[in-house]
Order: structure tokens, then sequence, then C-alpha cells
């Protein structure tokens, strides 16, 4: 019997003793960007909202800081928001597309940019300014969706 006990104590602590850690997959997404800029434009000439699964936080900001300071505006974000764009991503599709589409700023006709951070490292797609673009649809479309809804913008 103390054999018994023995060798059920001695298991325990073998299998207790586990000292892996999961390790979170490549696709778990921090964040979503979505941005415009402008490169020869006065005042506030790039734009960006960072969707993350908790909040939504806009910024404006400018190549003069000084007469134009950074704005920015924290938003909470639901669990429907965030499941609507986040279902929409492919990573493994999105991580192997070109970083640029276009001529993206060119004669100051702007860029617009998605840009998406996970566990394992972060992507950005730039395109031309208010451009379709297949390979970044459905997310795109979503993206510019919730940013009107949001600001009015």
């Amino acid at each position: 019997m103390k054999f018994f006990l023995f060798i059920t104590l001695f298991a325990s602590f073998l299998f207790s003793c586990n000292t892996t850690k999961p390790v979170a997959p490549d696709n778990t997404i921090i964040s979503i960007t979505h941005g415009t800029n402008f490169g020869h434009c006065r005042g506030y000439c790039r734009k960006e909202v960072v969707f993350s699964e908790d909040q939504i936080v806009y910024f404006e900001s400018s190549v003069d800081s000084t007469r134009n300071p950074v704005k920015t505006e924290k938003f909470d974000n639901s669990s429907a928001k965030w499941k609507s764009i986040a279902d929409k991503i492919d990573w493994n599709t999105f991580k192997n597309l070109e970083e640029s589409y276009g001529c993206p700023d060119c004669a100051d006709g702007g860029s617009e940019y998605i840009e998406i951070k996970t566990t394992n490292g972060t992507k950005r797609v730039t395109i031309e300014f208010n451009k379709e673009n297949p390979e970044l649809e459905p997310l795109l479309t979503e993206l510019r969706t919730q940013r009107k809804t949001l600001l009015g913008k």
C-alpha cells in the first residue's frame, strides 16, 4: 500500500512540474490600424485609427507639430465592432501581400494603409488614397465604414 501511495505522489509531482508555457499563435491580432497620409499638405496631414479589442484611438498629426499639436481621441470598443473587423482578416493572405500597391502619395494624391499587429510581428500594406484594392477586401471596406461611423469623416 505504501508503495502505491509513493508511486502516486511521485507521478503527481512529475506531471505538476511541467514548465512549458503556452505560446500564442502568430495570428493572434493585437491591433488593426487604418490610416491616411498626404505628404505635401499643411495642417493635419496624417490621420490614423487604431482598433484594439477594448478601445479605439484616433490620431491626427502634422509635419509642423508646433502649430498643429497631435490630436488624440479615445473611444471604448465593443466586442461586436472588434469582431466585425477581425473576422474580415485572413492573416495568412495579408502577411503575404506586397508592402505597397499603385503609387501611394504620388503628386500628393495621398496614401492609405492598413497595419496589423500580431503576437508574432507587424505587417503594413499601403495603397493610393481612396482607391479600391481587391487584395484588401472586405477588410478595407469595413475599416472605412467603422471610421466614418465613429468620426463622421
